[in-house]
C-alpha cells in the first residue's frame, strides 16, 4: 500500500520531522509513506484566495485512483480502532489512501467537499506540523492493529 500524505506549508521543526521518520520507518513491509509539501498561500491573498491557489495545488498531487480523506476539525471522529478498520478496508479495496492537510486557513469548501472522506483527529487544534507526527503514529497504529501486534492496547 502507497499512503500519500499532501500537506500545506514546509515542515520546519526537525524534532517533528524526526518523530515522522520514526513511525514511518516502523510501518509493515510493502507500506509506504510518501510526504508531499505544497507552498502555503497565507498572507500574500485573502483568505479564500489562498485556500482556491492552494487546493488547486493539492489536486494536481493527489495520485490517480486514491482514496482522499481531508483532515479537519469538523471531519469525523474515530478511535485508533475505527481508524484501523477505516485503513484495512481501504487496503483491502485495492485503492490506496491520500491525506490532505490544509493551512492554518484550512482548506478550500470545495476541496473539503469533493474528498471521499473527513476525518478529525481531534477535537483539540494542532500545529499543521504537529499533525503530521500525529498521522504518522495513528497510521503505524493502525497497521500494528491490524497486524495484530501488542502496540495498541484497549
Amino acid at each position: 500500500m502507497r499512503i500519500t500524505v499532501i500537506a500545506v506549508g514546509k515542515l520546519r521543526d526537525r524534532a517533528t520531522g524526526e518523530l515522522i521518520k520514526k513511525y514511518s520507518a516502523r510501518l509493515p513491509r510493502g507500506v509506504k509513506i510518501k510526504w508531499i509539501e505544497v507552498p502555503a498561500e497565507s498572507g500574500k491573498r485573502d483568505a479564500k484566495t489562498a485556500l482556491n491557489k492552494e487546493a488547486e495545488k493539492i489536486r494536481a498531487r493527489v495520485p490517480e485512483r486514491a482514496r482522499t480523506a481531508a483532515l479537519s476539525e469538523k471531519g469525523r471522529e474515530m478511535s485508533s480502532m475505527e481508524f484501523a478498520k477505516w485503513l484495512g478496508k481501504i487496503r483491502d479495496s485495492g485503492r490506496d489512501p491520500c491525506f490532505i492537510i490544509g493551512s492554518a486557513d484550512g482548506l478550500d469548501p470545495a476541496l473539503l467537499k469533493a474528498a471521499e472522506d473527513s476525518i478529525s483527529l481531534s477535537r483539540l487544534t494542532f500545529p499543521h506540523e504537529l499533525v503530521r507526527a500525529v498521522l504518522a503514529e495513528q497510521i503505524y497504529r493502525a497497521f500494528s492493529i491490524l497486524r495484530g501486534e501488542p502496540y495498541h492496547r484497549e
